[in-house]
């Protein structure tokens, strides 16, 4: 089978693997039809994201049964699924206390980082990983449902209210998923990005009564024009951090969500004195069948946020899309593209 398999920074390469056996009677088969490119995929090309050398990249991804274990009784070879990549054991100290997003064996078991991904033709996991569609979601839309799972997985923990003054910075994927997650709980806000092109798209595929603006200082004073405080802010660009705590009203919620290294600081006297949360969040705890439900009943506008489709075989043009130029080894935000998934045939 053909697999995109990562070796160092910036040397990434598609090469033919034997196709992966059931080896455990509770195992399953899957044909993998499509595998959304994720931001951690860009940072693990670009090197600034652990991942084992000669590991297949990909786990935002959707196909087809083609087997099932002895012991596999819910599936059966041509349904179609879309996979929890999320591997937890059950009976690790980290799991046992409800965080298993930070499983004890994730150093070997996180899917497309440290044990072979979903960018190829076929994949082996556990039936209990599997979420069967309905014939109206494509494998395409189906993607969306890992990375909006983990913005699930954010905001539970938050003690949100409907009224909460929100900003999310960072109009591509993730922030608008976070906008969709956070209008389903009835809040409205603004998402900011710095890229006029980004900004015209996610004008037209953001939730209802959710706004648009070019800077935080423009969110800000729209949002907040009294106060210029809001009760929360969504920092998926990784860049920001805790600059914008004087922006938050007591008791307000900052959360972390991109995964980029950087050094910031802040004035512990104030995030005391004000009852102010930073939080950081990733993966998927307890969220992916409310994020396969939302995906399935569309409130979730999943044909709109994927902007571009590409074969396996074109990763490189995907990627490049995406700002991630792997010939020239540069990485750099696009800003004509949302999400972009590469399908597997």
């Amino acid at each position: 089978m053909l697999a995109l398999v990562y070796k160092s920074a910036w040397d990434v390469a598609l090469e033919e693997r034997p196709v992966p056996e059931i080896t455990r009677d509770n195992q399953v088969l899957v044909r993998i039809r499509a595998t959304g490119v994720c931001g951690t995929d860009l940072g693990i090309v670009s090197g600034k994201y652990h991942a084992i050398p000669s590991v297949i990249l990909g786990h935002e991804s959707a196909g087809e049964v083609i087997a099932v274990g002895s012991a596999v009784t819910t599936l059966q070879p041509g349904d179609r699924v879309v996979i929890d990549p999320t591997y937890y054991c059950g009976q690790c100290e980290m799991c046992r206390t409800g965080r298993q997003n930070h499983c004890t064996h994730k150093s070997v078991t996180e899917t497309g980082v440290s044990a072979d991904g979903t960018f190829t033709d076929y994949y082996v996991t556990e039936d209990r990983f599997l979420y069967k569609l309905k014939d109206h979601v494509s494998y395409e839309e189906a993607t969306l449902t890992e990375p909006l799972s983990c913005m699930l997985t954010g905001i539970n923990q938050i003690h949100l209210l409907p009224n909460f003054r929100t900003i999310i910075l960072g109009a591509g994927p993730i922030g608008i998923l976070y906008s969709y997650a956070l209008a389903s709980k009835g809040v409205t806000g603004s998402l900011v990005d710095i890229s006029e092109e980004r900004l015209a798209i996610a004008g037209s595929i953001a939730p209802d009564r959710w706004q648009v603006h070019a800077s935080f200082e423009q969110a800000i004073a729209d949002i907040a024009p009294a106060t210029g405080q809001v009760d929360m802010i969504v920092d998926t660009t990784g860049v920001v951090g805790t600059q914008v705590l004087s922006q938050l009203a007591s008791g307000g919620y900052l959360m972390l969500v991109g995964l980029r290294d950087g050094n910031t600081s802040f004035n512990p006297k104030e995030v005391v004195d004000r009852s102010l949360k930073i939080i950081g969040s990733i993966d998927s705890l307890g969220t992916f069948a409310t994020a396969h439900y939302m995906i399935e009943q569309q409130i979730i506008p999943a044909k709109k946020i994927i902007t571009h489709s590409f074969p396996l075989e074109d990763y490189e043009e995907a990627f490049r899309t995406l700002g991630c130029d792997i010939q020239g080894r540069t990485l750099q935000a696009s800003s004509h593209a949302i999400k972009v998934v590469l399908q597997s045939n």
